[in-house]
């Protein structure tokens, strides 16, 4: 029964830090990888094109074909991203963004 109890505590608490190792790598490296991400969005590009790479680098997806989006990690709870300014279907602009 004791080794029972002590297998179990053991599996707990490895799932605790696993959960949390998850946690920490998704904000320790999404400042690196949004700033890769918007350098990959230039002046010029298509709405088509932006919405693909949104799909490619797994942050949400531009909503409209003007005005300001917003695309950012969920697993970061959308504290990094790049904010990208587009008209008529065509991006105008795009800068890094930390939501503080």
């Amino acid at each position: 029964m004791r080794n029972y109890r002590r297998v179990l505590n053991i599996l707990g608490g490895l799932l605790i830090v696993s959960i949390f190792a998850y946690y920490l790598y998704a904000f320790v490296g999404a400042e690196a990888r949004m700033k890769k991400m918007c350098i990959e969005i230039t002046p010029g590009m298509q709405f088509s094109e932006l919405k693909a790479l949104s799909l490619k680098w797994g942050v949400t997806a531009p909503q409209n074909d003007s005005g300001i989006n917003y695309l950012v990690e969920t697993k970061s709870f959308g504290r990094w991203g790049c904010k990208v300014v587009l008209e008529g279907g065509v991006v105008k602009s795009s800068e890094y963004n930390f939501a503080d």
